[in-house]
């Protein structure tokens, strides 16, 4: 599912690239600093879910939403993907 946008050389491209796509962003307005729940804290559960289930499937670290509930950022993300 993920694979045909999740493109980029690195692991933060990676994640920006998915953080656009679930806040419907461009990739040049996201860094790692964006916090992605501040955007529409109405679809922090879908973010959740969503992020989850690319950690698990793409980038091969087992995650269940509630894994991702303290992330708010890019860099939360990439953190967990890094230290898996």
């Amino acid at each position: 599912m993920f694979e045909e946008f999740l493109d980029a050389p690195s692991v933060e491209g990676k994640v920006q690239q998915l953080i656009g796509f679930l806040i419907q962003k461009p990739i040049e307005e996201i860094d790692s600093n964006t916090n992605f729940k501040e955007v529409d804290p109405d679809r922090a559960a879908y973010f959740n879910t969503m992020i989850a289930e690319a950690l698990t499937s793409h980038f091969n670290v087992s995650s269940e939403s509630s894994d991702i509930e303290p992330l708010n950022t890019v860099q939360d993300i990439v953190d967990r993907i890094n230290s898996a």
